[in-house]
Parts: structure tokens; C-alpha cells; sequence
């Protein structure tokens, strides 16, 4: 889910994590009302997504700024011999209330014949990231695709890891205004020293790596530097073992995220 990092905290008489458990609480189940005819599945769209939070968000008194990067853009021809465009880009999302401020980010892939490619991209990465913020189900587990061989969650998932609230993650040794990190449930305390991460997780990572820079067409390096960007206070080179579950999981988001873009636009 994509993740979120909390950046900035100040006394407020009901704190951003309060009115984001609110609104939680408030959404029901959501309905599929777009469906893929090539592919013959159903899926929920961009505008229903919005529909649902949007006067929700307004009444909490919480703003949503967007920012997208561009991870890569290329072509390719169709059966018909025409050409399709595509771009993969990092969406990065702040979510405040004037007096605290989260940071979460998600991937999107745009598919489109036209001009439109990287609308299709930036909204469907939106989409993904307020779906896994608020966690809203539409009675579906991804897990029973049986048309995806690739199962990141069966395959890759850290058993002993603890997902921070709204399905986010913690860099394991980041502080903010010399506060300790915070964890599930909005309660702090200090990080425990942990154990280096070994081998087998460290190449675990690199399989990651490898897999979303496929799925986004785009080069090792930029993946790298992308999960270096969300955990800026880890030691890459001695990297410890609750940081490596961290960055597993957070990947395993990504990934599961871009399949499902790709998927959607039947291009998976």
C-alpha cells in the first residue's frame, strides 16, 4: 500500500489518525461498477473511490495533496498494428489536516492508445492508495486469482511482521521532531536493537527489486532508489532485521498494486 510515514506532528485536539479511524469506520463495503469486457471481470472505479471519501474527507477536515513521478514510458503495437502507450509512475500522497501530516505513496501504470496514458496512470495509483488507507473491501481476496502465478503474498509475506495502522509500514529507525517512531494503534515506545537481516532476506529483496522494475519496465537502479526514498534513515549496507521485513512487505504492496493496475487494463 503503498505505506504511510508520519512527518510532522503537532498538539491537535483530535489528532490526523483519530479523524482517518472515523472515516474508516463510516465506509462500507464497496461495489464493482466498472467492468473490463475484454477480460470479463469486474473491478471498482477511480470515481467511485472519490464519491465515497470525498465529503467524508471534507468533513474531517482532511486535504489530500497528490504529487506523481515518472518512472518510465514506452510503447508497444497491438495485434491490430496500432500503437499502445504506457506509463509506470510513483504516486506520493500528504494527507493533512492543517495540523499533523502523512505521507503515503503508491505505483500506477497507464495504458492508452492516445494521449492519456499517464492520467490513466496517476488515477489508478489514487485509487489504489486510498483503497489500501482505508482499507475498503469489496468482498474479494486477491489471493484466489487463479489466472496470477505469481502469488507475492504466499511467497514473500514476513510472518512476524506488524502492520502499522491504515495497512502502512514504519522505517524501523526513523524519528520525527526527536519523537520515537510510532506504531499500531497510535501508542509509542522506542525501537528494540534488532538482529542484522541475513542472507536469504537480503536476496528476497533483490527478487522484489527485480520483479516491480519488470512489471514498470523501468531499470533496477530506479527501484532502488525509489525504496531507498521511503526508508531514508536505514543503513542499506547493514541492514537490520525488522527493517528488512519492512521493506518486504512494503514491496510485496507495490507489487500487488502494479499487477492489479496491469491486470485491469488487461495488459497482465
Amino acid at each position: 500500500m503503498g505505506g504511510l510515514a508520519m512527518v510532522e506532528t503537532k498538539t491537535a485536539t483530535t489528532t490526523l489518525v483519530q479523524e482517518l479511524t472515523k472515516i474508516q469506520k463510516e465506509l462500507d463495503k464497496i461495489e464493482k461498477d466498472g467492468k473490463n469486457n475484454r477480460q470479463g471481470f469486474d473491478y471498482v472505479s477511480e470515481s467511485q473511490v472519490k464519491s465515497k471519501l470525498q465529503n467524508k474527507l471534507a468533513d474531517h477536515g482532511i486535504m489530500i495533496i497528490p504529487h506523481y513521478e515518472i518512472l518510465n514510458t514506452w510503447n508497444s503495437q497491438t495485434n491490430k498494428g496500432n500503437t499502445m502507450n504506457y506509463v509506470s509512475v510513483m504516486g506520493t500522497f500528504k494527507l493533512t489536516n492543517g495540523s499533523e501530516e502523512f505521507i503515503g505513496s503508491m505505483p500506477g501504470i497507464g495504458m492508452d492508445s492516445g494521449d492519456k496514458a499517464i492520467y490513466k496512470a496517476e488515477t489508478g495509483a489514487q485509487k489504489n492508495f486510498l483503497m489500501q488507507l482505508f482499507l475498503m473491501s469489496t468482498g474479494d481476496d486477491p489471493e484466489n486469482d487463479s489466472n496470477n502465478n505469481w502469488n507475492p503474498q504466499q511467497q514473500y509475506q514476513s510472518n512476524d511482521y506488524n502492520q502499522a495502522p491504515f495497512n502502512g509500514y514504519y522505517p524501523t529507525n526513523e524519528q520525527y521532531n526527536n519523537q520515537p517512531p510510532m506504531y499500531g494503534n497510535n501508542n509509542y515506545s522506542a525501537p528494540k536493537p534488532s538482529r542484522m537481516a541475513n542472507e536469504a532476506k537480503k536476496g528476497l529483496l533483490n527478487q522484489l527489486l527485480d520483479r516491480l522494475s519488470k512489471l514498470n519496465q523501468t531499470d533496477r537502479n530506479t527501484s532502488t532508489q525509489m525504496l531507498r526514498s521511503h526508508f531514508p534513515k536505514v543503513n542499506f549496507d547493514q541492514l537490520p532485521d525488522s527493517s528488512a521485513d519492512n521493506m518486504i512487505t512494503f514491496m510485496n504492496q507495490q507489487i500487488e498494486s502494479t499487477e492489479k493496475a496491469l491486470k485491469q487494463m488487461g495488459a497482465f
